[in-house]
């Protein structure tokens, strides 16, 4: 039996460069299902996710070799969809010769203030990546990173105007905010649930792992950003309260995940997956009743 580093291997190396085909420029969730079936426990279904991939997408752009190098202007180059080759290149480069921590390290900070870029695929695709490669640094791995970096360099878009707070919150203080920002993005999508007000829950939980890998002070410009996003994302939203009172779930279903997977939808996996994971860690209901939402649990 495959091991489930050489399943999520397999699985990179085989959706990663794939996209929609031109001109359609939807998000391709290809590697970012695989990576949350994997982290589910349910890699005995990613190979059939891994064909579907394939025969429903396209070959995305390939690398050029990199033409920045050291000090550039990159804000003069982000946003353009038409340089991503570039980009590949460079992040490649980059992670090989410098190791991706480092890499990590400067350029999510950079890319924070486009946070809600692409519906907020940029810093969801990313944290996948750096979950994965965090786990197993190998080749396919890596090349997930750049992509899934480069792709957030080309869709960057200004967003909301953070509040400058000064704060410099250590990564566990900046992940505590980024999880409660979680919790209540997770009770506005079970009061209004539409894929929209879902990315909100799984940006905010892309943050929340990403804080962990960043400088002090960038995380909390990270959580500030996200909490100008969601102020506007959620105004107006009520969050629903707990269902039935103060009835809280004692455990997590392991059901949900099931339905999630055989959904064949990758927004319901991975929002599953990253509510099993705020509500591991804070036990808020409102995590589990996004997960019922999703999956439709909640009306059976």
């Amino acid at each position: 039996m495959e091991t489930s580093l050489s399943v999520l291997d397999d699985a990179l190396g085989r959706v990663s460069a794939l996209e929609f085909a031109p001109p359609v420029r939807f998000v391709s969730h290809a590697p970012m299902a695989c990576e949350a079936l994997s982290t589910l426990g349910l890699d005995h279904l990613i190979d059939d996710w891994v064909e579907y991939f394939e025969a429903s997408l396209v070959a995305a752009p390939s690398a050029v070799p990199p033409v920045w190098h050291g000090d550039f202007d990159w804000e003069a180059l982000v946003g353009d969809s038409r340089l991503l080759p570039q980009w590949l290149g460079y992040f490649d480069a980059s992670i090989a010769g410098e190791g991706w921590p480092t890499v990590v390290e400067q350029w999510v900070p950079r890319l924070m203030p486009g946070l809600a870029s692409a519906l907020f695929h940029g810093v969801i695709r990313t944290s996948h990546a750096v979950r994965a490669i965090d786990r197993a640094d190998t080749p396919a791995r890596r090349a997930e990173l750049a992509r899934a970096l480069a792709n957030w360099a080309t869709w960057f878009r200004p967003g909301r105007e953070a509040v400058a707070t000064g704060r410099r919150d250590d990564p566990a203080q900046a992940a505590q905010v980024a999880l409660r920002a979680a919790a209540a993005g997770a009770r506005c999508y079970v009061a209004r649930p539409t894929i929209v007000d879902l990315h909100g829950v799984t940006g905010a939980m892309a943050v929340e792992l990403l804080t962990h890998h960043i400088p002090s002070a960038d995380a909390g410009h990270a959580v500030s950003q996200l909490a100008a996003e969601h102020q506007d994302l959620y105004r107006g939203v009520v969050p629903v309260a707990d269902r039935d009172g103060d009835r809280h779930p004692t455990g997590w279903d392991d059901d949900l995940a099931e339905a999630a997977a055989e959904s064949g939808d990758a927004h319901q996996v991975k929002l599953v997956e990253a509510c099993r994971r705020g509500f591991e860690v804070t036990g808020d209901a409102g995590f589990f009743e996004a997960s019922r939402t999703v999956t439709g649990l909640d009306r059976r």
